[in-house]
């Protein structure tokens, strides 16, 4: 299981990263930040690439565009500058989000946008059910049925037909359907597959796995985890308009919930971030979600623009 574990430490190392990135973000754009803080923000800049990288990720998202000029020169993100540099900017963002928008949408046949689902009827009587922000393709011959995932999740229910294979290629990794129902989503840095009914084949150039009803695997790093018992009816839940969290780390949760809205959550606190949460969120009210979970967590939430928000213990 090294390479789970990698995919795990991987995404703490992004999450811590992202959280401090937020931490100056927040400090610096309070006028009450003293020079010794600048002095010791640049000291944290200078000190490794990603650092830079995170920060002026936020700072993207902050003013609403999507294509900031490549950072040259370290300055401070205080109030008052981003008032006099980027007011406009910001204007034009919030103008512009649809034109934004169609430009990085996922290409594909079918394709939905961020908040949306959609049932399609394939050629051949099969169906998909696109999730979030998800796209597909569609290659059908006579000798087989391949799908090609660009972005996002599906969820399969396959028709029988022995000479044509039906197939889900996401990536390097390949799903063969040897039964009816199954999803795979494309993550960050990972590809998971989850079997509803019956049972798949997946094969990375490496290696492959047979996955049966009730598992999910996933492949991260280049490499396939052993398929492990899930409860593939709360995973799949988006399928009937919600999220379902047992016993879910709050931050994971968040990851999931991100998905469904647009701009990026990040969690401020560490212990906050691996509270176990059980709540059930209708992803058919996607503009409340926010405001779900203020209602029914212990934490404070500051949506500096639609495109940032932070997240601390209340």
């Amino acid at each position: 299981m090294q390479n789970v574990s990698q995919h795990e430490n991987c995404s703490t190392e992004e999450a811590d990263l992202s959280r401090r990135a937020a931490e100056w973000f927040a400090l610096l754009l309070d006028d009450s930040a003293t020079a010794n803080d600048r002095a010791e923000f640049r000291l944290w800049l200078e000190s490794d690439p990603a650092n830079v990288k995170a920060y002026a990720e936020l700072e993207r998202l902050w003013l609403g565009s999507s294509a900031l000029p490549e950072v040259t020169k370290l300055q401070p993100l205080t109030r008052r500058r981003v008032i006099k540099a980027g007011g406009a900017m910001l204007f034009a963002g919030a103008a512009g989000l649809g034109t934004f928008s169609y430009l990085r949408s996922p290409v594909g046949d079918y394709r939905t946008a961020v908040g949306e689902t959609a049932r399609i009827a394939l050629p051949d009587g099969s169906t998909a059910e696109l999730s979030t922000a998800s796209a597909i393709s569609l290659h059908f011959t006579k000798g087989k049925r391949l799908v090609q995932l660009h972005a996002g999740e599906a969820f399969f229910t396959v028709a029988a037909d022995a000479a044509r294979p039906f197939v889900v290629a996401a990536a390097t990794l390949d799903t063969t359907a040897l039964g009816t129902q199954f999803s795979v989503a494309i993550h960050d840095d990972a590809i998971s597959v989850a079997v509803a009914e019956h049972s798949v084949r997946v094969s990375s150039p490496s290696e492959t796995q047979d996955v049966f009803e009730g598992q999910s695997i996933l492949f991260a790093n280049d490499r396939l985890s052993r398929p492990a018992e899930t409860d593939v009816g709360s995973q799949l839940s988006w399928r009937d308009g919600k999220l379902v969290f047992i016993s879910t780390p709050f931050e994971d949760a968040v990851t999931a919930l991100a998905k469904w809205r647009r701009g990026k959550i990040i969690v401020m606190d560490k212990t906050l971030a691996r509270r176990p949460v059980s709540i059930i969120v209708d992803v058919r009210r996607a503009g409340r979600i926010l405001e779900t979970l203020e209602n029914g967590l212990p934490i404070r939430v500051e949506s500096y623009s639609p495109w940032l928000t932070l997240i601390h213990p209340r």
